[in-house]
């Protein structure tokens, strides 16, 4: 009976056999659900992790007119959605002060209406209204 539930928790963490399927043929085989799960914790963490799949994430706040402009941020459901699309052209510190990311200078017009970036080599960012220099 052992061989045989380590054979089906190999083939749980493998992707060949759903937990529910698992789950069943341990209790045909006599096994507490309690035993099995923990023989199934175990074998898929055995395996390592696995490239691919689907992250799916419970949040509120999000609305019709969310944006991709950082700018208009106002819940968590763009915010997280922006910072896992997008890299950011500097990040605040807790201090206040600007850390470089895409970005190793920038500027703006006297009058703060025309800003100007210097994007790191090697990074492609997408061209917005504004002025972007290379």
């Amino acid at each position: 009976m052992s061989k045989e539930l380590d054979y089906l928790s190999r083939k749980v963490a493998r992707g060949h056999l759903s937990r529910r399927d698992f789950l069943g043929r341990a209790a045909a085989l006599g096994v507490t659900s309690v035993f099995a799960n923990s023989l199934l914790s175990s074998g898929a963490l055995a395996e390592g992790p696995v490239k691919g799949g689907t992250l799916k994430a419970g949040m509120q706040g999000g609305a019709s007119t969310d944006s991709l402009d950082p700018a208009t941020w106002q819940s968590q459901v763009p915010y997280k959605f922006g910072r896992q699309w997008g890299e950011q052209l500097v990040e605040i510190q807790a201090d206040g002060t600007l850390k470089p990311k895409l970005a190793e200078e920038w500027g703006a017009s006297p009058d703060a209406k025309v800003w100007t970036f210097k994007i790191l080599q090697g990074r492609a960012v997408p061209q917005r209204q504004g002025h972007v220099s290379r």
